[in-house]
């Protein structure tokens, strides 16, 4: 089945669904920044919703954007966001974007973040104020939208830090990389070191 079948798919069950919703589409337009990439099934996302309301009367109901919004502002406060920008313009945060809250206008709660750098495109990451950036403390719940909606609503609601996927930290590959930079003599900074 295609990406798009997929979406489709998703969205005709979130529309099914008791305590869910497939949102009207809106006129929030969304554009990645020079160093980010659209990944496709968020491209269509957009295209056939203005988002997604599930599991409304659970423990942890999901609002999904289909409008991303730079992460950092929301979790850090534009102010640190634009230090670690300036401080350390390779850390991954970034290029992050929040795509999910379960407790949607407050940065209290879980959320989601899409990765939009180009080498990590569609990965999502579980995360909240005081663990944004974190090494290890950013679990991969999903490789692209899709993946991250199925996941959604495979939880009914529930804690989502008690069902994660098994797919690893947001900072692994960063480890890995900076391991065999340093082993090669190379300097590296340190990501996940905003506080």
């Amino acid at each position: 089945m295609t990406e798009q079948g997929r979406l489709d798919l998703i969205l005709a069950t979130v529309a099914e669904t008791a305590d869910c919703e497939v949102m009207p589409l809106t006129s929030e337009t969304f554009q990645p920044a020079r160093e980010e990439v659209e990944p496709a099934d968020l491209h269509e996302l957009r295209r056939s919703s203005g988002g997604l309301r599930l599991h409304a009367s659970g423990g942890h109901p999901w609002t999904v954007t289909s409008t991303p919004v730079p992460a950092g502002p929301v979790l850090l406060s534009a102010a640190v966001a634009d230090q670690v920008r300036a401080e350390s313009p390779d850390d991954l945060t970034n290029t992050c974007h929040v795509i999910a809250t379960d407790k949607p206008g407050t940065s209290t709660g879980f959320n989601i973040v899409i990765d939009l750098h180009h080498t990590r495109a569609g990965r999502c990451y579980l995360t909240a104020w005081d663990s944004f950036g974190i090494v290890g403390d950013m679990p991969i719940v999903a490789h692209g939208v899709t993946g991250l909606l199925d996941w959604l609503l495979s939880l009914g609601g529930a804690n989502p830090a008690e069902r994660l996927p098994n797919l690893g930290d947001a900072y692994d590959d960063w480890q890995r990389s900076s391991a065999a930079s340093v082993s090669r003599g190379h300097s590296v900074g340190q990501p996940g070191s905003i506080t």
